[in-house]
């Protein structure tokens, strides 16, 4: 039983799927159908009618089952089928919590989610933290589009929009009841503010609420750590206390959300470091880009299950 509670908490991100071309409600069918006891709304979907009735319906569906929400979720109405003819931050899976243009859209959107969170009994909500600039989405590798820098700002201006924002993330999750946690970023030219042990002691240090917490995305860790010189395991161990959340992709030669096994990320090493006390109560998110097909992700699940054995 002690084994299973550990395995109820692995999951999948409906990314994956959309990222192929699945809606919302084939992309938690099949999540589920692969066995998968958790399922991630992921933010790569295109926008589609209904996308709240859709979620509640799979809900119902499968009682039995698990959800966590990954902003955005849902997917904004700009997020058209036929592709955006806007490419703003706005409008596409990010917000960028130091940009004060967006904070009515960041504040909008995360009400929503812990809406939906609240009415489908989600494990978690995760969003990604800030960006030091204004950005914007341009086409990218395996599905997923990527960041590039438009203006620039100041990592201390970026932080006091960061903080404005949060406090009122905060003060919402306080109020509903329901834990976020902040992503940590690999670094890049879109100047991420969330990459490392200084960025997190920042954010913990003005915000000590049992509700926020820190995502850990272990393929970002690792490029971040490489990148700016730091122990991946060191944050970790830092950090343990505040992580409530694990996404699980593998990382090569710079590139990350490869099949978990076939790069360089040390998994087990990390669940040591975590405590299967830990791992039972925290959602563990498998977050693929579309070059892993089905087969080889039920054989990456099946590799996970014998390490949390």
């Amino acid at each position: 039983m002690d084994d299973e509670g550990v395995i109820g908490m692995l999951g999948i991100s409906s990314s994956w799927l959309a990222v192929k071309g699945f809606g919302i409600r084939d992309a938690v069918e099949k999540a589920f159908g692969l066995g998968f006891e958790l399922c991630e709304l992921g933010a790569a979907h295109k926008y589609e009618e209904g996308a709240v009735e859709t979620v509640m319906e799979m809900r119902k569906k499968y009682p039995d089952k698990k959800f966590s929400i990954h902003a955005k979720f849902p997917p904004d109405r700009i997020n058209l089928p036929e592709g955006r003819k806007d490419r703003n931050s706005n409008h596409h899976y990010t917000m960028n919590l130091s940009d004060p243009k967006e904070h009515e859209a960041v504040m909008k959107t995360i009400k929503r989610m812990f809406d939906i969170s609240d009415r489908i009994n989600a494990e978690i909500v995760g969003i990604h933290g800030g960006y030091a600039g204004e950005v914007k989405w341009v086409k990218g590798n395996f599905g997923f589009e990527e960041l590039e820098m438009i203006k620039p700002m100041p990592l201390e201006e970026a932080r006091t929009n960061m903080k404005i924002i949060l406090e009122e993330l905060v003060n919402t999750a306080e109020e509903r009841g329901i834990k976020f946690a902040v992503e940590i970023s690999p670094p890049g030219s879109f100047a991420p503010v969330m990459v490392d042990e200084e960025s997190f002691d920042w954010l913990f240090s003005n915000f000590s609420s049992k509700y926020m917490g820190l995502l850990v995305d272990i393929g970002h860790l690792e490029l971040a750590a490489k990148a700016l010189n730091y122990d991946p395991y060191d944050f970790v161990r830092k950090f343990k206390k505040k992580v409530f959340q694990l996404h699980l992709h593998d990382c090569k030669d710079g590139v990350c959300h490869i099949l978990a096994g076939s790069g360089n990320v040390k998994f087990e090493k990390y669940f040591k470091i975590l405590g299967r006390a830990k791992l039972k109560k925290m959602p563990m998110v498998f977050e693929y880009n579309n070059s892993v097909n089905e087969e080889q992700a039920l054989k990456s699940k099946e590799m996970i299950e014998k390490m949390l054995k």
